[in-house]
């Protein structure tokens, strides 16, 4: 939803919305402001809670938003109500997810909202209530309930669409493509109303001037597959194309796929790379698994084994059997860098052949009587203690995501230090081959401790004495992981102040460095030119760490010392005794490279609580 532009309804407006579009966010608010308290006007206290909602101008606020918002849709204007239903939905989805109860009033409010808007006409607010009830209608366990929603969401997708609303054409061409609930199969109609919404929309005010792209993808594939029409590759490769274009990553896969295949095209590895990549960076598991396997056998892009061991390993965590087959017999054989470990073997080769919800047995069925021989193998090496322990895990498994990932360094064959912010809230922390635990955290400071039973030989070694202006800095870590693979990345620079800005509570626990710094440095360890650890990368100044490479921030040692000594860890080495002219920066990182480690911080994939439909008042929703 944006703020309406200029139109009969809004022309009282202009000032505002011009002010608006302009980016003049203070003149347009003090506009909005005197129409919404002066007059009353629920189109001006639609754009105040726009405003709030989005931080144009102004501090996000969501309970200032829900406030004039709520203004505006007690006097039945329509936007606001749908927006005021975006809200509640969202918030009732985190409280679902801690509570049944606590999320049932607030789901109730969203849907009130939605559908007071859809009985004016508004298409966005029909589209909304089929969507919710749709959604209740997989929760259902009573089947008479569950076919009265079904035909409460063909009506509001109906009545959406035939205002020529793309995102209901879409779903609906999918029901008919299907025959869901009560509406019998019918290809052509699905051909007709994916063809709708794919096409481009040249109105006015449309969001779909370059049509809809998830319809555009189905549309694509039933060319493709030959449902409902000819099998048309040209006409199928057409809309994978433009819906690509438009960032759709099914299509991305589905493109990469084609030249994978030679699918109405010439095979050809380096093109289906490139939008394997591109839907990869969107977190397209698929692709990230096609994507694992050419690196590890170098089919279209040079041979790369850590991008093919990551890919692996974050497609596995999603729940893809086959990744999880190939992690088993990696751990179970070893490798170079990959520990021989009879324990994550047994782990994965189990979660491969389990059979629950959210695991993908895409391309497994193949493999399953060899996973099923290995697992065996393997567990005849392990104790009956360890497989229970397993189990347990494996009991307890849900898909994860890769929430966020840092840096990290050995300090002593067991402990690795890096940010606390890199380990926050995390449900399975690993480096790339072990998993790790926290055993001590300071949020103040920003430190925290792991314990890596496996260990590393390779230590860093702090230096005890400070840091001087001027001084001369490496930092080594894995910046950007979903580009640059877990090779490592190494930067140099000079120390360039020693503080932190202005109003920091704490300035002098920092010292700014100039060394190059991007999103997953955090947590890495900023070396002297003789190779010792002097501190610890914590941020930069401006969040935008692409275009700003200049202003970086590392904690003292002084302070990561004292974090140390609390968490009774002193047993790390003392400084390299080199002068600093008798080594070379390629010597740093070298020496770096072997006791600085990824720190992958995954979360699990949140899940709706199913509810009892009688306790949300669904029959109000007429």
């Amino acid at each position: 939803m944006e703020i309406p532009p200029t139109t009969q309804e809004s022309s009282n407006y202009d000032p505002g919305i011009a002010a608006y579009y302009r980016g003049h966010y203070e003149v347009a608010m003090y506009d909005f402001e005197q129409r919404a308290v002066v007059h009353d006007d629920p189109v001006a206290q639609f754009c105040l809670g726009f405003m709030y909602k989005h931080g144009k101008g102004v501090k996000p606020d969501p309970k200032k938003a829900i406030e004039w918002y709520t203004k505006a849709a007690d006097q039945g204007y329509a936007p606001a109500q749908n927006d005021l239903g975006v809200i509640y939905e969202h918030i009732a989805e985190q409280a679902l997810l801690s509570g049944k109860e606590a999320g049932i009033e607030i789901l109730t409010k969203a849907l009130k909202w939605f559908h007071d808007a859809a009985n004016q006409g508004n298409s966005t607010a029909q589209f909304n209530t089929a969507l919710m009830c749709q959604l209740m209608a997989s929760l259902s366990t009573d089947p008479t309930k569950t076919m009265e929603l079904h035909r409460k969401v063909v009506s509001w997708y109906e009545k959406a669409a035939s205002l020529n609303y793309a995102p209901a054409q879409n779903e609906l061409a999918g029901i008919h493509r299907d025959g869901l609930g009560e509406v019998t199969e019918d290809l052509a109609k699905a051909l007709e109303l994916f063809t709708k919404a794919a096409t481009p929309n040249l109105g006015e005010t449309s969001p779909y001037k370059k049509g809809y792209a998830p319809a555009q993808h189905n549309l694509a594939t039933m060319y493709a597959n030959r449902v409902g029409t000819q099998q048309n590759f040209k006409e199928a490769l057409k809309w994978f194309q433009i819906a690509a274009e438009q960032g759709n990553a099914e299509s991305q896969f589905s493109l990469g796929l084609a030249y994978y295949n030679g699918d109405g095209v010439n095979k050809d590895f380096k093109e289906a790379v490139k939008w394997f990549q591109i839907a990869e960076v969107q977190d397209h598991a698929r692709a990230q698994h096609f994507l694992s396997t050419m690196y590890g056998a170098g089919i279209g892009v040079s041979r790369n084994p850590e991008m093919a061991w990551r890919l692996t390993f974050t497609v596995a965590q999603q729940g893809f059997a086959a990744a999880q087959a190939n992690l088993g017999k990696n751990f179970a054989k070893g490798q170079k860098k990959v520990p021989q470990d009879d324990e994550e073997a047994y782990y994965w080769y189990s979660l491969a052949l389990e059979d629950k919800p959210g695991l993908d047995k895409t391309d497994f069925h193949n493999i399953a009587a060899e996973v099923t021989k290995e697992a065996s193998n393997v567990g005849n090496r392990l104790s009956e203690k360890q497989k229970s322990e397993i189990q347990k895990q494996i009991d307890n498994w849900k898909p994860k995501r890769l929430a966020s990932s840092g840096t990290g360094f050995y300090i002593s064959e067991n402990h690795i230090l890096t940010n606390a912010h890199v380990v926050d809230s995390c449900d399975e922390l690993r480096t790339p081959y072990h998993r790790v635990k926290v055993i001590a955290m300071d949020t103040g400071i920003d430190l925290a401790l792991l314990f890596d039973p496996h260990g590393n030989p390779n230590t860093g070694t702090f230096r005890s004495y400070p840091i001087a202006f001027g001084e001369e800095v490496a930092v080594f870590g894995y910046p950007l992981s979903n580009l640059l693979s877990y090779r490592g990345n190494g930067t140099s620079g000079i120390v360039s102040g020693l503080t932190s800005t202005i109003g920091d509570p704490q300035p002098n626990n920092f010292f700014q460095y100039t060394a190059p710094t991007q999103g997953g440095n955090s947590g890495g360890p900023v070396l002297d030119s003789a190779g010792n650890v002097v501190g610890v990368v914590v941020s930069s100044l401006n969040p935008d760490f692409v275009r700003n490479q200049n202003v970086n921030f590392a904690i003292k040692f002084n302070i990561v010392e004292d974090f140390l000594q609390r968490n009774n860890i002193t047993n790390y080495e003392d400084p390299i005794s080199v002068l600093a002219r008798d080594i070379d920066l390629k010597d740093v990182y070298m020496r770096a490279e072997r006791f600085t480690v990824p720190v992958l911080n995954f979360v699990n994939k949140p899940e709706m609580e199913p509810l009892q439909l009688e306790e949300i008042g669904i029959d109000g929703l007429r």
